[in-house]
């Protein structure tokens, strides 16, 4: 794409990744609904060009997906959620350790802050509120560890995690995450960059665990419905 002398292109290209990117994250733009290019620059007023711009970025991200000349926003399967969370706990954990010696009064002052909105929402049981306090918690530990190339990383292999978030019930991960948080808020606060490491990995794989279990759970309860549905027929056929 052609900058403009003083970047506006750029400027609107950038602007339009960010609005769109976050209406899929937000779950405004649903897992698997369709995306036009056309009705996305109408909603948020601006020409096609950008906006093109921006949902092939996303396409590269695979945030959106394109099947049949058909673009989607991504449901990434079990196995795609299983590979992203394993190399999402060791960039987080990464991220934890080099933010801890980093922390001082402003930036504790603000993941406290944080950690108070995701305890609120966790009270008041609003999801939306909760997710999003949770995903913000994240990026200012990821923000505060310094490392472009980590952040880079961090960033898109999260956003697979968040996606598929949305066909899992987060709800019942809410309580346990809220624990794991304040743990990796301890060890921050003590800018004690291995146990921060720690705490993220324990944080991690307990949300790992948490939602194998829930599949287990979601096969369990289809299989029982399958044989409930299957007896009748079977009894008839005798």
């Amino acid at each position: 794409m052609d900058a403009s002398p003083d970047g506006g292109t750029d400027s609107l290209a950038d602007a339009a990744y960010g609005l769109i990117r976050n209406r899929v994250l937000d779950g405004d733009l649903e897992v698997g609904a369709p995306v036009s290019v056309l009705a996305l620059a109408t909603d948020l007023k601006m020409s096609r060009s950008p906006v093109r711009y921006a949902v092939e970025r996303l396409l590269s991200e695979r945030l959106l997906r394109r099947v049949s000349g058909t673009i989607t926003v991504a449901a990434p399967d079990r196995y795609e959620l299983l590979d992203s969370l394993a190399v999402r706990t060791q960039l987080e954990a990464l991220a934890a350790r080099l933010a801890a010696p980093r922390v001082d009064e402003q930036t504790l002052a603000e993941l406290t802050g944080i950690h108070d909105r995701f305890r609120q929402a966790v009270q008041d049981r609003d999801q939306d509120a909760a997710r999003r306090a949770d995903a913000d918690f994240h990026s200012a530990i990821q923000e505060l560890a310094g490392n472009e190339c980590l952040a880079e990383s961090l960033e898109r292999v999260r956003t697979q995690v968040i996606l598929a978030a949305y066909s899992t019930a987060w709800i019942t991960s809410r309580g346990p995450a809220l624990l794991e948080h304040e743990r990796v808020l301890r060890a921050l606060q003590d800018q004690d960059g291995q146990s921060a490491e720690i705490a993220m990995i324990r944080h991690l794989n307990n949300l790992t665990t948490r939602i194998t279990s829930e599949w287990r759970a979601q096969d369990t309860a289809e299989e029982a419905t399958g044989r409930r549905r299957a007896a009748p027929r079977a009894s008839g056929a005798r």
